[in-house]
């Protein structure tokens, strides 16, 4: 009897990445965003496994896919200390800090700001919370994450990758042979979201 091939579309996918997360907003976004992608892959299990420090996801196993998300925070030297330690995990980063990359989902945004305060007024605004919303408590995290769809996560992609388009060779920041970042607005998190979405075939 012929051996019956399974149907491709209900092979199992599966994703698992030990991360280096920030802060909470980083943190609740990548769980969130797994769980998108569940509801409409079924098919698909993408996790993100925290671990508390950065110094011990890069000393783990090579065989594991690893990511540190952290942001730049206006500290160049802290940025480019974590940035050294990263030898073999892929880093998501953001500059100014992740605001800019929740603000992407709503609306394009090119100007270099200041303080790391900069985008609050405006992710209030985007995601309909009151003028004096702390935008850092779970509480308030997981009503901006509720306003995110994948259809979100695709338009911070394209203004991620026109902001990034329009970076000149020459402004270009090298920290060693295999990492570099511009000046804020840039990020490389959106890399990994497109190179996601496209390995799931999300399109």
């Amino acid at each position: 009897m012929k051996r019956r091939e399974p149907n491709k579309e209900m092979v199992m996918i599966k994703r698992e990445y030990r991360c280096f997360f920030e802060g909470l907003q980083e943190e609740m976004y990548f769980e969130h965003i797994a769980k998108k992608i569940r509801e409409i892959k079924p098919e698909s299990s993408v996790k993100f496994r925290q671990v508390s420090k950065l110094s011990t996801l890069d000393k783990s196993s090579t065989n594991v896919l690893k990511l540190a998300v952290f942001d730049y925070d206006l500290n160049k030297i802290e940025f480019e200390k974590r940035v050294k330690m990263c030898k073999e995990t892929r880093i998501l980063y953001s500059n100014l800090n992740f605001d800019l990359w929740l603000l992407l989902h709503k609306r394009q945004f090119r100007k270099n700001v200041q303080s790391n305060n900069a985008y609050v007024s405006l992710i209030r605004e985007e995601y309909g919370l009151s003028s004096d919303t702390n935008i850092k408590t779970k509480n308030n995290i997981q009503k901006i994450l509720n306003q995110i769809n994948l259809e979100d996560v695709k338009n911070a992609i394209k203004n991620a990758d026109e902001i990034m388009n329009e970076k000149l060779k020459k402004d270009e920041i090298y920290v060693n042979n295999s990492f570099s970042y511009y000046a804020n607005p840039s990020m490389s998190i959106h890399n990994f979201f497109k190179d996601l979405l496209k390995d799931l075939d999300i399109n």
